[in-house]
């Protein structure tokens, strides 16, 4: 009993990534672990990272291994967790970052992206470009224009991620509060076709 509670106690700020369950955006993976990342979760006061790695686990491993590694070597602490995809959502992981004034880092998936977005947590939404149609980049474009989140390059994730601490103070409420006549619960579809402009 104490051991866990001693545990929930270390645990002061997490950032959690969130890659897709189907077919984990395998990129995010490797750039959430790579060194720029880390140091900018370092730099930030991040005491954990929570990886959602779905089938992708060898791969989250390696990554994993390789960025404990390094942490240790410069005398660091930063703690790298896995889980595999959950049958009963994220819940549970967007209330461990709402408890700790974290962080979500998310794959472009429009179910994630609502989710987190419902727990109003900051969100870093990073869009796999490499997909056909591209309309991962434009909703990420468009709801980051609209200071729902942020827009991440899996290329380069440490500027998202320290954007992030002055951004909890300036994001926009989601859904979007409508009054009047306008007052009614829109669906995510409605606000989606609003924000991008498809709707007269």
């Amino acid at each position: 009993m104490a051991e866990k509670q001693a545990s929930k106690e270390q645990v002061t700020k997490v950032c959690f990534v969130t890659t897709g369950a189907t077919a984990p955006f395998e990129a995010l993976i490797e750039s959430v672990l790579s060194a720029s990342s880390i140091e900018a979760l370092q730099k930030a006061e991040y005491t954990n990272l929570l990886v959602q790695y779905g089938t992708a686990k060898q791969l989250y491993e390696s990554h994993a291994k390789a960025a404990i590694q390094r942490i240790r070597e410069q005398g660091r602490s930063l703690k790298i967790d896995g889980l595999d995809f959950d049958q009963n959502g994220l819940r549970d992981q967007f209330q461990l970052v709402q408890r700790s004034n974290g962080v979500v880092i998310s794959h472009a998936g429009s179910g994630s992206i609502l989710e987190a977005l419902r727990f109003q947590l900051p969100l870093i939404v990073v869009p796999n470009t490499s997909l056909l149609g591209n309309h991962q980049d434009e909703l990420a474009t468009a709801m980051a224009k609209n200071n729902y989140l942020i827009r991440g390059d899996v290329e380069n994730l440490a500027p998202a991620i320290l954007e992030a601490e002055q951004f909890k103070q300036k994001m926009t409420q989601f859904p979007p509060i409508t009054s009047g006549k306008h007052r009614e619960t829109k669906s995510f579809a409605g606000v989606m076709d609003e924000m991008l402009g498809f709707v007269e």
